[in-house]
């Protein structure tokens, strides 16, 4: 076995306290106890240097006690939603926690929509005309169950131990509490597959005979689209149409919106009681007042777009989940975590950042299998009924989710945003006539499920930015490279490519150089003063488009005249702008003034009809540069490098690449929000001393809530209050206490009203930074975007590292890494493309590549700098050095010891200690 940092040994050292000496004795076993953790907590798997894990063929894990001690242990109650686990199928989820007097859980799903009219709209028009506000398209709860055991059991008052857990391994969240008052056990997960249920064992022994009361519950509520800036005092708002009912042990809601129905159906399986009707949005169950009590409760919710009558569908699935019962689903649901957890590892030296790695991959895969992609703002995970600031789907946001995917083995989480994105096309078609009088597809950084693009009065930051178009469009192609999945490619990713390449073709212009220039545009939601020409995002999307198009429309012999076209500006594009640091510029990192930095383009100034274009710097007007950065503009700087892949460490010492370096380097890379650019691009430049620290600045900024989640806002973010948001400081960590937002507009009041609102019911998730450390992660072990595999290429010398990871071409890639030396490179080659590797050991003789079984060499004698050799689909081949085989290692398990308790990082904690 090998121990981990943040192992607890206490689960294997039995320390005897009885006795004369007794003190003494437990005293030196304490002391030395307390040594020996402290010594193991710093050797991560692999550290000894003669050591692998690599039996041959794979890695040999304990992966079940590996990832136990990334469980999210609470030793006290969670009593607030936002503090909650998350448990999920991919499209069916909730958010539990334990308040005083009961176990609460939020369910959602991807799909229980509240479509506005079709067309465009504008994302903020609702600021000055109140009638639009609440009735954009918003995405609802279904509901809420509740299990309240008649005594304050979770109250810490009247306990004397509790443990909440939740199970990466399995998705699975349970309870346990103990107290004068008694002991209540529950656990819960959500089953997928041909039974896609929740479902709930619960049980207790009591100090009285007490009811027990189980309510299905659904109270809606205002959405609060801009809670931050105004609201409307409309109370029924999302509590409208609510039909309960009951029958026997199955109770349901059934709740209408403006465009769909859905039903959520509960059977309680028990002490035979049946259902009532409590009022007009719960029922629920009364059980008995005998001290013991114990149940199950399955849960299923199902929409009119997927049943014609989801209110019998969900009952049918309930029913069919009763009677398989509920161990039959959990060996099921248990094997199907096993077998997605099996498709990638990573094991770093940083115990909290790698337990991080895993819980971000846990609920993505936990909320990104349904009908739509996860919403970046609490996903599946909203805990306050239908509340949800930042209410459309935001480009920009919402893509992060997909960046780590590939890499980390699950491409099929990508396809409910592939789905939506080219369900979209035809009216990203329409929007650029309407909005831009040009043929191709517009999708503006702002759009909603149905594909409405958000774009007019009051979007012009989105409006005149084409940059959210050729984001996606980069995105949809990176998943056939990591994939080959032809059928993809012609159904979903091409005709959005085509399109999006026909746009970019009517917006650059041929000018008197006979280069090909972007006119003018917006880096990423940018206001008007930023307008541009020759936007470096824009260029990157063209030069990373382009060829991927003409490349697949030769294939499939399409689009000629589009394809020749493509060619051309492409040939002749205008080259990305360079500037340098300029003299009042206080940089960051190690740079200097007067370095060349890569510019977000050339700025137009618009005071002016007639000025002439100039090169402006790359921050906030007015603003030093060491003063928190204006993240857009320098993630349109860094498109080159991420996610264009136009800038790799093959470029090392040219010109761009120094000056996309200098540029990362030129700003504290701890942006104002969680949704940067800056710590891929520094994995992808290969910028591995800084990054460790960038890490571990991330967590303590971002990571706000104690089950791992992650917020946009830094724990310190000041918001821009002289621009009338607030009148006082703002942060996101002070959702999670009971100050206010003051400055809030009341809608319809006359005279304006503003008021201080409660900040504490606003507090949410965010899926952005959690999916950029996971990224970033998978960057510095693994690049594969230049058409060839490198491994640990932003990794410092001092981690011992091991992954299991996934390349572009089809390949799983397996290596270890310890005191800056690779001991091997495993690759199974799914496709069996030709697989090119770059030379870990330059200088270390002479390399072979053999098959997994055989001796064999594949590969004449060398030590290039890079190589090459054909593969076969389904056959695993193994790099190693001549001269230190995979043989010369002594073979390793990688385990773990359970979690025990809460993780502490700076300001940030996974997990909740003793706190009674």
């Amino acid at each position: 076995m090998v121990l981990k940092n943040g192992d607890n040994l206490n689960e294997n050292i039995t320390v005897n306290c009885s006795g004369r000496g007794s003190g003494a004795k437990c005293f030196f076993l304490l002391i030395f106890s307390l040594i020996i953790t402290s010594v193991i907590a710093q050797i991560p798997a692999s550290t000894e240097q003669n050591n692998i894990a690599f039996d041959g063929k794979g890695l040999s894990i304990d992966r079940q006690a590996f990832l136990s001690q990334h469980d999210i242990v609470y030793l006290s109650p969670a009593t607030e939603g936002y503090e909650g686990f998350p448990i999920g199928n991919g499209d069916l989820g909730a958010m539990s926690w334990t308040p005083v007097d009961k176990i609460h859980f939020q369910i959602n799903k991807t799909n229980t929509w509240d479509d506005a009219p079709e067309g465009m709209f504008s994302p903020w028009e609702d600021r000055n005309n109140p009638e639009k506000s609440e009735k954009f398209t918003s995405l609802r709860s279904c509901g809420q169950l509740m299990i309240e055991p008649g005594l304050p059991g979770f109250d810490w008052m009247y306990l004397e131990d509790f443990e909440g857990r939740l199970s990466l391994s399995d998705a699975q969240a349970t309870w346990k509490a103990e107290g004068p008052l008694g002991n209540i056990r529950c656990r819960s997960f959500v089953a997928g597959g041909d039974l896609p249920v929740m479902v709930v064992h619960y049980e207790d022994e009591l100090s009285d005979p007490v009811e027990r009361r189980v309510k299905l519950a659904r109270w809606g509520s205002r959405v609060f689209e801009h809670w931050y800036q105004f609201f409307r005092r409309d109370f029924h708002l999302g509590n409208e149409g609510t039909e309960v009912g009951t029958e026997g042990d199955e109770t349901w809601i059934v709740q209408p919106t403006r465009s769909l129905t859905f039903a959520m159906a509960a059977k309680l399986v028990g002490p035979g009681v049946n259902a009532q009707r409590f009022n007009s949005h719960e029922a629920g169950y009364i059980l008995n007042t005998g001290k013991r009590c114990s149940f199950n409760v399955f849960i299923s919710v199902v929409t009119s777009e997927e049943a014609d009558d989801p209110l019998a569908k969900a009952r049918e699935n309930v029913r069919a989940a009763a009677e398989a019962g509920i161990d039959k689903i959990y060996e099921a649901h248990k094997q199907r975590w096993a077998d997605f957890w099996s498709k990638s590892f990573v094991d770093i030296p940083d115990d909290y950042i790698e337990n991080l790695w895993y819980m971000n991959l846990y609920q993505i895969g936990s909320s990104a299998k349904g009908d739509y992609p996860p919403h970046f703002i609490n996903s599946i995970w909203s805990w306050n009924r239908d509340v949800r600031p930042w209410n459309h789907y935001y480009q920009w946001n919402q893509q992060i989710y997909t960046w780590p995917l590939h890499a980390s083995g699950h491409p099929e989480l990508m396809m409910p945003y592939a789905k939506w994105k080219r369900e979209g096309l035809e009216k990203a078609m329409e929007t650029a006539k309407l909005a831009h009088g040009i043929d191709g597809a517009f999708y503006s950084d702002v759009s909603d499920r149905r594909g409405n693009q958000g774009v007019g009065e009051g979007a012009s930051e989105v409006s005149n930015s084409f940059g959210s178009s050729g984001l996606m469009a980069m995105d949809l192609w990176r998943h056939y490279q990591y994939t080959l999945d032809e059928a993809y490619l012609e159904e979903y990713a091409y005709p959005v490519m085509r399109e999006v390449v026909r746009l970019y073709t009517n917006i650059l212009q041929k000018e008197d150089d006979g280069m090909y220039h972007i006119p003018e545009a917006l880096p990423f939601e940018s206001p008007k003063d930023r307008l541009s020409k020759n936007t470096t995002n824009d260029l990157a999307s063209v030069k990373n488009l382009f060829p991927a198009f003409i490349e697949t429309a030769k294939k499939y012999k399409q689009d000629k005249e589009l394809r020749i076209k493509a060619q051309e500006i492409l040939d002749n594009l205008a080259p990305f702008v360079l500037t340098t640091i300029p003299e009042e510029a206080k940089p960051w990192g190690p740079v200097n003034v007067g370095d060349t930095i890569i510019a977000y383009g050339t700025r137009l100034r618009t005071g002016e009809p007639g000025e002439p274009w100039v090169t402006r710097p790359y921050w906030l007007p007015n603003a030093p540069i060491e003063m928190p950065c204006s993240f857009h503009p320098i993630n349109a700087q860094l498109t080159p490098v991420f996610p264009a892949n136009l800038v790799t460490l093959d470029d090392e010492g040219t010109k761009l690449f120094d000056a996309c370096r200098n540029m990362a380097l030129s700003f504290d890379p701890l942006p104002n929000n969680g949704h940067s650019l800056i710590p891929i691009s520094y994995a992808r430049l290969g910028m591995s001393e800084f990054l460790p620290d960038l890490l571990a600045r991330w967590v303590d900024e971002f990571q706000l809530f104690s089950q791992g989640h992650f917020c946009y806002f830094k724990r310190d973010f000041i918001d821009y209050f002289e621009k009338g948001m607030h009148d006082e400081l703002y942060s996101s960590a002070e959702h999670t206490i009971r100050g206010l937002t003051n400055n809030v507009r009341v809608m319809f009041s006359d005279p304006e009203e503003k008021i201080g609102l409660l900040r504490q019911p606003f507090a949410h998730m965010a899926l952005e930074p959690g999916s950029v450390l996971e990224a970033t992660i998978n960057e510095m072990l693994l690049h594969s975007h230049s058409g060839k595999i490198r491994v640990f290429p932003a990794v410092p010398d001092d981690w011992a590292s091991c992954f299991k990871l996934h390349a572009r071409g089809g390949f799983e890639v397996t290596s270890e890494q310890a005191e800056g030396e690779v001991k091997y490179i495993a690759v199974k080659s799914l496709k069996g493309q030709p697989c090119r590797i770059v030379n870990p050991w330059e200088d270390g003789g002479e390399i072979r590549v053999r098959e997994a079984d055989s001796a064999k060499n594949l590969l004449k004698a060398t030590n290039e700098k890079e190589f090459a050799f054909k593969t076969e689909p389904g056959m695993t081949y193994v790099i190693e050095r001549v001269n230190k085989p995979v043989s010369s290692f002594d073979l390793q398990v990688i385990s773990g010891v359970k979690n025990r308790d809460a993780k502490i990082k700076g300001r940030a904690r996974i997990g909740i200690p003793r706190q009674f």
